[in-house]
């Protein structure tokens, strides 16, 4: 993406990989059976929803971004947090999860990516700009949808992929995680 020449952005969510949709729902089961705090809340299925929106749209646009490793970002990230506010460990807590749900066969990932989708969710709080492109779409994703909280607006410069940059994107990003919507309820609904 040019920064100077932004690109339109499609108002419908990009479809998940097929065989990725098996494995979802599982996974966000066990989230479900485990998650503290409210399913609808601040850092629940609403925002993960829209965070695996904007990351397979990231994935889609930046070379050598691995999609499994994005959507298991969306799924896991917030998904250990005991608290909305203060709770520095929840990324640890995550991490640690994604590799017990690896080791009982439910996270279909290779080593790499493994160990991508570990580092992504334990770092994503506060972190910089990453070399990889797989986890920097990651934090991406999960950056574009801080709108949701009332006052706070993205701001670009921690921003690492192109498309994350564009202000068209931006700027859609940015309405979705204002007025909250769910892409994909039939996996993260109630």
């Amino acid at each position: 993406m040019n920064e100077m020449n932004p690109q339109p952005i499609s108002p419908l969510p990009p479809p998940i990989p097929t065989e990725w949709e098996s494995v979802l729902r599982p996974c966000i089961e066990r989230v479900r059976a485990q998650y503290r705090l409210k399913w609808n809340g601040l850092h629940g299925a609403g925002h993960w929803a829209r965070v695996l929106e904007n990351g397979l749209r990231l994935a889609a646009s930046t070379p050598g971004v691995r999609t499994d490793v994005v959507i298991g970002f969306a799924v896991f990230h917030d998904s250990c947090r005991w608290d909305d506010l203060e709770d520095p460990r929840h990324g640890a807590r995550a991490a640690l999860w994604v590799r017990r749900l690896h080791a009982e066969g439910i996270l279909p990932l290779d080593r790499e990516g493994l160990a991508l989708l570990e580092k992504a969710c334990r770092t994503h709080t506060g972190g910089r700009i990453p070399e990889a492109p797989t986890i920097m779409a990651c934090w991406d994703s999960d950056r574009l949808d801080l709108p949701r909280i009332a006052g706070v607006e993205v701001r670009v410069e921690w921003l690492g992929t192109p498309l994350a940059r564009d202000p068209n994107f931006v700027q859609a990003a940015t309405a979705r995680a204002s007025s909250r919507t769910l892409p994909y309820g039939h996996l993260f609904g109630h």
